[in-house]
């Protein structure tokens, strides 16, 4: 496993493996880590960290409980990092998990992966010269994500709200909803300017264009289906009948058009 470093300002990197995008935040400090992908890139991440002027990670965030952007916690946690996520994130790293969607359990982290601070709405830190405000978005693309916001710098982590070019995955089964993921996008773009350095939770670099490219989808696709539904068409015919061809290349990646419009169809609403 191998990580690449991309600089992004004051301090701040993008570190790329395999899962979900990674931020380090260095400096005086210590090192943070917004996210830590999957548990065999750890070392790789330990050596990026390394090479950025730091021994370990003094903090990790965590965007959500997904094993592509926590399975490095337990490692981590080990060498004494002290992990920081919302509640509803320790409460599913300690419990077992179904994601039917995929078929698959995933048991219990062992304790070390486990947040040692934890917060139910949004949590600050003061840390290398950053303000850094952490907030609760509910019901997107799980129960318990965050955004990471670097005030003075001007940069936000999205985690997994925001797949860029790309639909998203809405994990329905951990209390995302397609509602509440549009509703926190909207949210968001008040937040953010033409200036803001957006990471996302997978994908390159972005700006707040990308970002309102992104929401255009998610209200166009899911009002579409939503009027497909009204027609009385069911999911199987949804599906055959197909989404407006300009959104054809955003199925290339890990969700493809049948998988979004299941998630819009079965999403409480």
């Amino acid at each position: 496993p191998t990580v690449n470093t991309t600089p992004i300002k004051d301090g701040l990197y993008l570190l790329q493996g395999r899962g979900g995008n990674v931020v380090a935040a260095t400096g005086t400090d210590g090192a943070l880590l917004i996210d830590d992908d999957y548990p065999q890139y750890q070392p790789a991440y330990l050596e990026a960290v390394k090479a950025l002027g730091h021994e370990g990670a003094r903090f990790i965030i965590n965007t959500h409980w997904h094993g592509d952007h926590s399975g490095g916690n337990a490692a981590w946690g080990e060498s004494g990092s002290v992990i920081m996520a919302h509640d509803n994130v320790r409460q599913r790293l300690s419990t077992r998990q179904d994601m039917k969607l995929f078929k698959r359990v995933v048991e219990p982290a062992p304790t070390s992966a486990w947040p040692l601070v934890t917060y139910a709405d949004s949590l600050a830190l003061h840390l290398n010269g950053h303000t850094i405000e952490v907030q609760h978005f509910p019901q997107g693309h799980t129960d318990g994500d965050s955004m990471v916001f670097f005030i003075e710098a001007n940069v936000v982590h999205t985690g997994d709200h925001f797949f860029k070019d790309r639909f998203p995955f809405v994990d329905i089964g951990s209390g995302g909803t397609v509602g509440g993921f549009i509703q926190n996008i909207a949210t968001l773009l008040e937040k953010v300017d033409d200036d803001t350095v957006i990471v996302p939770g997978h994908g390159s670099l972005a700006s707040r264009a990308d970002l309102l490219r992104y929401h255009s989808m998610l209200v166009e696709t899911r009002d579409a289906v939503h009027e497909m539904q009204a027609s009385g068409m069911d999911l199987a015919a949804i599906q055959a009948a197909g989404l407006d061809k300009k959104w054809d290349s955003w199925g290339s990646g890990f969700i493809n058009s049948e998988r979004w419009i299941s998630f819009i169809v079965t999403s409480p609403r």
